[in-house]
């Protein structure tokens, strides 16, 4: 009985690990396949690409971080019943997600400057913008 319990666990995991990974590995394949194709245009380039993709993603997360509260805000309204509650808890997170793409525009759009004040070559700073 117990043998079975494990193989119902076991299935389960696999259930929900399955598309996690295959998502990650999905996600690296395409980091490999960026480094693969921006390699052969030199060094700059792919310094550009490495640095560029590595700041996207830190902002990206950090906008993403933010806006994981509205998902389980409007589950719970949700879960009670309380559908305008949950129209008005999606509706508050699209807003801020506007709110936060103003400062990631700015940002994008002041970024050789930005990373030249940070000791960024100017070069490079240039090839982070154009990638970006």
């Amino acid at each position: 009985m117990e043998g079975s319990a494990i193989a119902a666990e076991m299935r389960a995991t696999a259930a929900v690990a399955g598309p996690l990974a295959a998502a990650n590995l999905a996600q690296m394949a395409m980091g490999f396949t960026n480094t693969v194709m921006v390699g052969s245009l030199g060094s700059a380039a792919l310094a550009a690409a490495g640095l560029g993709a590595s700041l996207d993603f830190t902002v990206s997360m950090v906008c993403a971080g933010v806006l994981t509260a509205v998902a389980p805000l409007a589950a719970h309204a949700i879960g009670a019943g309380d559908s305008r509650r949950a129209g008005q808890v999606a509706g508050k997170g699209l807003v801020l997600a506007a709110l936060l793409a103003v400062p990631v525009i700015a940002m994008l759009m002041m970024l050789p400057g930005l990373l030249a004040v940070l000791g960024y070559a100017p070069a490079l700073a240039a090839e982070i913008g154009r990638f970006l």
